[in-house]
């Protein structure tokens, strides 16, 4: 029997994953990306890999790949604007316990070692413009007139996917998540963040993240509430100089040693889980299937997770039974992680004085115990099968 074809669209983390997981499994796989130079394919700046994901990168045989490109988090601490203590996670020992470490990544670099370990099966400059399906099946359509036969597609383009709209022609675009984060890496030695820790600081409708990543880097987001105002032509820099020139430290030294053109602000988005998400021969992975905020760290691991269950279930005789036998495993471990992190999301938007005065005492009472512990199993509840 000749192995079946599958075509991938998208190049990005999730994917990249499924392609291996795909070749693995025995298919023949081939993966689109609109993106015509690797450059911009490889867009981004960090990320953090928890364990299930380290796990699950494990399982295509890449442990080595990213021990060499991670940095290892060890502790998750939390703290409020004026940078008092509110809950200190182990991330070490969680690491103990699953025989896996939390890593920050550069996510170019993670896009790299998954784009390099893909290899000729890559193809770029491809943006889908639809698809047709029969019953033996499926033609998927390009911008630049070309066309693709495959036995199976999977969708890994993203929040604003081609092939989810071929599926769901009438279905309203991503709903805005009420915050932009505006991102930044930069080299400073003596940086301030303390050593493999993920710091995240809590205001009034504000939040601020940061982490190290390899080689003197840093890595930081700045949140804030879509209730924040600008005046006409103030520059980016000086908005979050103004909003949180006040925290904590390294808080202000981060945002004034980056600089205006190194500011990336990124608007927050989701979809409300879906139950289904395959039909016949084409399905969705990553973004594509069930994008989620970033209040868990969840999106990319996620994704990946998606690519470890499809090749685990991929059958090369039934394409179509083993896209819905993958669809059934994800969909309901998907959908819990997408609502949790949306509704984390909405403590950060809280903006009064009481009710932030009431989350911070919340998060001292409960964060180190209950949520810590509710959050790993949430987390670490794997849906995959041991080898």
């Amino acid at each position: 029997m000749s192995k079946p074809r599958v075509l991938v669209v998208g190049g990005g983390i999730g994917g990249l994953a499924a392609a291996l997981a795909l070749r693995n499994a025995g298919a023949s796989v081939t993966v689109c990306e609109r993106a015509a130079e690797p450059r911009a394919a490889r867009a981004g700046h960090g990320l953090v890999l928890w364990h299930n994901a380290v796990l699950a990168l494990r399982r295509l045989g890449l442990d080595r790949e990213i021990q060499k490109i991670g940095y290892e988090l060890h502790r998750h601490v939390f703290r409020d604007r004026r940078g008092r203590a509110m809950a200190d996670w182990s991330m070490a020992r969680m690491a103990r316990r699953f025989d896996a470490p939390v890593y920050s990544v550069s996510r170019p670099e993670l896009h790299r070692v998954l784009s390099e370990r893909v290899g000729g099966d890559l193809a770029r400059g491809f943006r889908c413009t639809g698809l047709a399906a029969d019953r033996d099946g499926v033609t998927v359509l390009f911008a630049d007139g070309r066309e693709i036969r495959a036995d199976a597609v999977v969708g890994a383009d993203g929040l604003r996917s081609a092939v989810r709209a071929a599926l769901r022609p009438y279905e309203p675009p991503p709903r805005y998540a009420g915050f932009t984060a505006f991102q930044g890496v930069i080299r400073l030695p003596g940086h301030g963040v303390p050593e493999h820790t993920f710091l995240s600081t809590w205001g009034r409708g504000r939040w601020f993240v940061c982490y190290p990543l390899p080689g003197d880097q840093v890595y930081w987001d700045g949140v804030l509430g879509d209730r924040v105002d600008a005046p006409l032509g103030m520059t980016t820099a000086a908005l979050l100089e103004r909003e949180f020139g006040g925290w904590p430290e390294p808080i202000p030294r981060l945002i004034a040693a980056t600089g205006e053109r190194a500011l990336s602000p990124v608007h927050i988005f989701d979809r409300p889980p879906l139950r289904r998400w395959s039909h016949g021969r084409v399905t969705l992975l990553g973004d594509a299937a069930h994008p989620m905020t970033f209040n868990l760290g969840q999106g990319a691991g996620q994704a990946i997770e998606d690519a470890v269950v499809l090749g685990q279930v991929f059958d090369p005789a039934d394409p179509a039974g083993s896209l819905a036998a993958y669809e059934a495993r994800r969909v309901d471990r998907t959908a819990r992680l997408a609502r949790r992190s949306r509704a984390n999301g909405e403590l950060t938007r809280w903006s009064h004085p009481v009710a932030v005065a009431a989350r911070n005492a919340f998060m001292r009472a409960t964060f180190d115990r209950l949520v810590y512990r509710k959050t790993y199993q949430l987390t670490m509840a794997i849906d995959w099968s041991d080898p």
